[in-house]
């Protein structure tokens, strides 16, 4: 096993390029499949990261290899799925069950799409795929379980400056998500 943390150690170069920067390493997980690896907190999470929009939503591929590629998607499905992903970066949602909440909250309150746009994401068979995977019960029960910081994503959404432009994020891609976030008054819950 220390062989294995000290090879996994050694993949970070010794050197990098000017302004790259490394996930934090926040904790370590073990499975039997891989063994112990870390645990990374992705920057776009932070409040006041300098990423710009672009690298943060490259990161967040990077950092969830498991997600639907929206290039292997129809035109349409993958215009809905890269909205929705981009939602998750400048939000500051993570892909678990807790955050794929708080991004429908912010989804349907806090951006251009609202419910109609929302209930479009719906329409196509990729989504519902992945809710009848996940199971409707235990989306239903962690619904609940975050159901304060959903109240506090209601709450903070009506104090934004200007909803998020879910069908224009591409004109924000070379913005900073600090200034961005600025800009429109959103806080990562």
């Amino acid at each position: 096993m220390q062989a294995s943390l000290a090879t996994r150690r050694n993949t970070i170069p010794d050197e990098l390029a000017p302004g790259t920067h490394l996930p934090i390493l926040c904790k370590m997980i073990y499975t039997p499949s891989s063994g112990i690896s870390p645990l990374l907190e992705p920057r776009y999470i932070n409040q006041d990261s300098t990423q710009n929009l672009r690298a943060a939503i490259a990161e967040y591929y990077e950092c969830n290899p498991g997600l639907l590629a929206p290039d292997d998607l129809p035109d349409e499905v993958a215009l809905l799925f890269r909205q929705h992903d981009a939602g998750h970066v400048v939000f500051g949602c993570d892909t678990s069950l807790r955050g794929e909440t708080l991004i429908d909250t912010w989804t349907v309150f806090a951006t251009t799409a609202g419910l109609k746009g929302y209930l479009e994401y719906f329409k196509h068979p990729q989504v519902n795929q992945i809710f009848s995977e996940v199971g409707y019960l235990r989306i239903t029960v962690e619904f609940v379980r975050c159901l304060p910081d959903v109240l506090r994503t209601i709450r903070h959404s009506r104090r934004l400056v200007a909803k998020w432009p879910w069908s224009a994020f591409e004109e924000h891609l070379d913005r900073p998500l600090c200034e961005i976030r600025r800009e429109f008054n959103i806080a990562v819950i």
